[in-house]
């Protein structure tokens, strides 16, 4: 009896896995339709480089006030399934509103309604599936890796849909792919992992976290890492024209680059266990720097395809080890805040900041001189990680965490 016991706890273990890996493999296919393409439909309406900033950087704006709020909200009520199945549904149907409006102001306040829900996406799914591979002793990466090929597929797809059929069907796989998110979270469990009831407000529990040194430093280094990252994926498109490619191209693109990240995160988990955290996650980064350098040179099409493992390396390898970093140094009853904030300083101010400066930079200079800038600032996000890795704070002892719950 008990080995029968043992096999369906196995095989209910298995299809919560496979129910996790197409919920992520959805929700980035929907990501991946809409971010690395919404610039071609901005280009559709006639909207200027620092119209495009400004518009790319209010989800940043309104992230920095909103993740932290739902965070707070799953943590205190634990109700993450619930919040993430409102969020995936109000923003698919936002995003149906966008070929409906070609002006700057309504793109603009369509564009903050769907980032209030947006904002909720990543965070909130990542601490369940964070929740499931650390009770089932699994490496995050092996389900967050789904989230790069459905990315991948749908830059690709969606680019040749645009090329055909215009900017419209960005949004109309948008919505589709998070309407089939929402029927893949259904049957997760509601607790994914069981976390102790927050003793105090919601605001002393960002105070807490903000009293941790390392992950101060690691907010500092998300903010123009994982800054810059993001910025990419909206100026790419754009950059990827200017360097000679097709819209076509800019799809292929994305299918090797975000289809590259795949198999690394997969590998991050041996890169962990044999270098640690710290040094995957410096590696990562620095070839991110590396990179942006190297775009803002005018490399040829042929060239940028050719290295598109580049990707994988940097942003594969970030994206599995830095919700995991997040985990690790913060207390288990403000997980989902920690992410939250991780998230709205790196997806959100970093994030706005580069875009913003993206834009203004593309109107007075030259998008390679994007990129220059993208370097520059991911060099300058190095120094807080390798403050964590050789400075005072090495380690964050398991009194620094307790003192915070």
């Amino acid at each position: 009896m008990a080995e029968v016991h043992s096999g369906n706890q196995k095989s209910g273990t298995g299809s919560q896995l496979m129910t996790l890996s197409a919920l992520y493999l959805f929700i980035y296919y929907g990501l991946g339709a809409f971010t690395p393409l919404i610039t071609q439909y901005y280009k559709s309406i006639d909207l200027s480089g620092t119209q495009i900033g400004l518009i790319s950087a209010v989800t940043p704006i309104v992230s920095i006030v909103t993740q932290p709020l739902w965070g707070m909200i799953c943590d205190k009520f634990q109700i993450r399934k619930g919040v993430l199945v409102l969020a995936l549904l109000a923003s698919g149907l936002v995003g149906l509103l966008f070929p409906a409006v070609s002006t700057f102001a309504f793109v603009l306040l369509l564009y903050t309604l769907l980032s209030v829900f947006q904002s909720a996406i990543v965070p909130v799914s990542d601490s369940i599936a964070l929740g499931f591979a650390k009770k089932h002793n699994m490496a995050f990466g092996d389900i967050r890796m789904w989230g790069a090929v459905g990315f991948a597929v749908a830059a690709f797809v969606t680019g040749l849909l645009v090329q055909r059929w215009g900017p419209s069907m960005i949004f109309y796989s948008y919505f589709l792919a998070l309407l089939v998110a929402v029927l893949f979270l259904r049957p997760v469990p509601e607790e994914v992992e069981s976390a102790p009831k927050l003793q105090a407000g919601v605001l002393r529990g960002v105070k807490d976290l903000l009293r941790l040194p390392r992950f101060i430093l690691f907010l500092i280094a998300a903010f123009f890492i994982f800054g810059s990252v993001n910025a990419n994926n909206v100026w790419f498109s754009l950059y990827y024209q200017e360097i000679g490619g097709s819209v076509a191209g800019v799809g292929v693109a994305f299918l090797l680059f975000a289809g590259s990240e795949a198999p690394f995160m997969k590998l991050a988990g041996f890169f962990v266990r044999r270098w640690g955290l710290e040094l995957t996650i410096l590696l990562a980064g620095g070839v991110s720097a590396v990179r942006w350098f190297w775009y803002s040179t005018e490399p040829s099409t042929t060239a940028v395809l050719a290295l598109f493992f580049v990707q994988g390396i940097s942003v594969g390898f970030y994206l599995a080890t830095a919700a995991q970093f997040v985990r690790e140094n913060t207390p288990a009853s403000l997980q989902v805040t920690a992410l939250a904030l991780f998230f709205s300083v790196g997806h959100g101010l970093g994030t706005m900041v580069c875009n913003l400066t993206a834009g203004i930079i593309k109107d007075s200079f030259s998008m390679l001189s994007i990129y220059l800038f993208f370097g520059v600032v991911t060099t300058l996000g190095l120094i807080p990680l390798l403050l964590i890795r050789y400075g005072p704070w090495k380690q964050q002892t398991e009194e620094q965490l307790q003192s915070t719950q």
